[in-house]
């Protein structure tokens, strides 16, 4: 087992092939996942933050285990940041337990794995070494729900303007629709998106686009308050 220093270069140690690295700010989590590695013979570092990865040269071989809580906001934004800062490793989100709405909002975030912390234990290991081969992975029970939401084409129309930063009233006025008509719409695509706000259905809106285009999102409107 070995934690990260500045400037150590991560290096394969164990007989693994790729380069784990954990970003967890709780300490105990930070331990509990990287003794969990370190008993299937795989060395890792750790870090506490997300800012420190820029100490090291992070390639396609590096597999990051990121913990944070897909039903927090702020900790989407910190995965969608992750994956736009190092786009190439695969990323193992290790969450508290989560709907599958929240899972399939942290694949389109830039995940490719997901493990609960009660399944750390039986999941984490199996899913590094998945997602070093290609594969992705969601915990069994949720795997039904994590398809891609089905938006209709006026539904897409709305969250193209609400990206821009427009009201209900200058949507409605720009698609000659009543703004009560908006608001159904606004509902539906809460419902669908599985959000509960104009910011968080448009991070969404912005994941799913670029995982269709193969587009990043674009920082500037992850900052935006609409």
């Amino acid at each position: 087992m070995s934690v990260a220093s500045k400037h150590e270069a991560v290096v394969p140690t164990g007989p693994a092939s790729f380069h784990p690295i954990v970003v967890a700010e709780s300490p105990g989590l930070r331990r509990e996942l990287v003794a969990t590695m370190d008993s299937a013979g795989i060395e890792l570092e750790a870090v506490a933050q997300r800012e420190a990865l820029s100490e090291y040269e992070i390639g396609a071989s590096t597999v990051l285990i990121f913990a944070c809580d897909v039903d927090r906001p702020t900790d989407m934004t910190a995965l969608r940041r992750l994956r736009r800062d190092h786009p190439a490793p695969p990323i193992v989100v290790v969450s508290p337990r989560s709907t599958a709405t929240a899972v399939r909002r942290t694949l389109d975030a830039g995940a490719d794995a997901i493990v609960f912390e009660p399944e750390i234990d039986i999941a984490l290991v199996a899913s590094v070494r998945a997602v070093e081969s290609g594969q992705s992975v969601v915990p069994r029970k949720v795997r039904a729900g994590v398809e891609r939401p089905n938006l209709s084409h006026r539904e897409r129309q709305v969250l193209n303007l609400v990206c821009e930063g427009h009201t209900n009233a200058e949507i409605a006025e720009a698609l000659f629709l009543a703004e009560s008509t908006i608001k159904s719409h606004m509902a539906s695509i809460f419902t669908k998106l599985g959000v509960h706000s104009r910011k968080e259905a448009r991070a969404a809106f912005l994941d799913l686009k670029s995982m269709i285009t193969g587009s990043p999102s674009d920082p500037d409107l992850e900052e935006m308050q609409i």
